[in-house]
C-alpha cells in the first residue's frame, strides 16, 4: 500500500446535487399540474398516467435523495464514510463485502459498495468512478469487483457532465 491515502480522502460526484435539486422539484410541479387538471375534469393525461407519474416520481424521489451517494471517502484507513443527498453514514472499512452491479443487467450504471449490517450505498457509474473503486480497493486488497462488459460500455456511453472528482 502507499501512502496515497494516509488521510482522509473523498470523491464527489460534481453536478449531482444541482440536478436533483433543479430536476425534482420541477417533475414535482408536473405532477402537481397532472393531478389538478385530472381534478378538475381538463382534457390530458387520465387517471392511469397520472398514477404512473406520480409511482414514478415517489420512486426515484427516494432512491436519488435516500439511497444513491454523492460523496464516497475513507477517514483514517478505517471508516468508509458516504453521503446521500439527505444524510451521511459511516461504517468499518472491513464490514464491506464487494463491489458490484445491482440487478445486472438492470442495474447497469450504478454500483453497490456492499455492506455487512448495513443499507449498501449505491454509487452512479459516471467518469471517474475507477478512481472511487480504487481507493477502496486499495485499503482492502481481499474485496474482488467483477466487471462485466455491459459495465464498461455504459461507463464508455456515460455523461461527461457529471463525473466523480477526488476533493
Amino acid at each position: 500500500m502507499t501512502d496515497s491515502i494516509a488521510g482522509p480522502i473523498t470523491y464527489r460526484l460534481l453536478m449531482f446535487r444541482p440536478m436533483v435539486f433543479v430536476l425534482f422539484p420541477v417533475l414535482g410541479l408536473v405532477g402537481v399540474a397532472l393531478v389538478l387538471n385530472l381534478l378538475s375534469g381538463g382534457t390530458g393525461p387520465g387517471l392511469g398516467f397520472v398514477v404512473f407519474w406520480l409511482a414514478a416520481y415517489a420512486w426515484n424521489a427516494y432512491w436519488f435523495l435516500f439511497r444513491i451517494a454523492f460523496e464516497v471517502g475513507v477517514v483514517d484507513r478505517t471508516t468508509l464514510r458516504w453521503c446521500s443527498v439527505t444524510g451521511c453514514r459511516e461504517i468499518p472499512l472491513s464490514s464491506v463485502r464487494g463491489i458490484e452491479t445491482p440487478v445486472p443487467p438492470f442495474g447497469v450504471g450504478l454500483k453497490r459498495i456492499v455492506v455487512e449490517g448495513d443499507r449498501s450505498p449505491l454509487i452512479m457509474v459516471q467518469p471517474g468512478i475507477r478512481d472511487v473503486i480504487a481507493m477502496i480497493l486499495e485499503l482492502r486488497t481481499d474485496l474482488v469487483m467483477k466487471e462485466r462488459w455491459y459495465d464498461q460500455l455504459f461507463e464508455r456511453a456515460s455523461r461527461r457532465t457529471v463525473r466523480w472528482r477526488k476533493v
